[in-house]
């Protein structure tokens, strides 16, 4: 006990609602990638750190920023 990181640890909240997803709820897969980038843009010095994190190139995260508006 302790040693692992499980789904109940990592509550989700819903970037468009504010409200915690809750395994079995209906989210969409747009929703889940919103919260994910805003989560690692957060914890991130710069785009190219986050898009390493992300592994995706900096012009893809740029365009995935415009088109969430973030």
């Amino acid at each position: 006990s302790g040693d692992y990181i499980e789904a109940h640890d990592l509550p989700f909240i819903s970037a468009q609602t504010g409200e915690e997803i809750l395994p079995g709820s209906k989210v969409s897969l747009e929703d889940l990638e919103l919260l994910h980038i805003r989560r690692v843009l957060a914890s991130s010095k710069s785009l190219e750190e986050a898009a390493d994190i992300l592994g995706i190139d900096v012009a893809t995260l740029w365009r995935r920023r415009k088109k969430y508006g973030i």
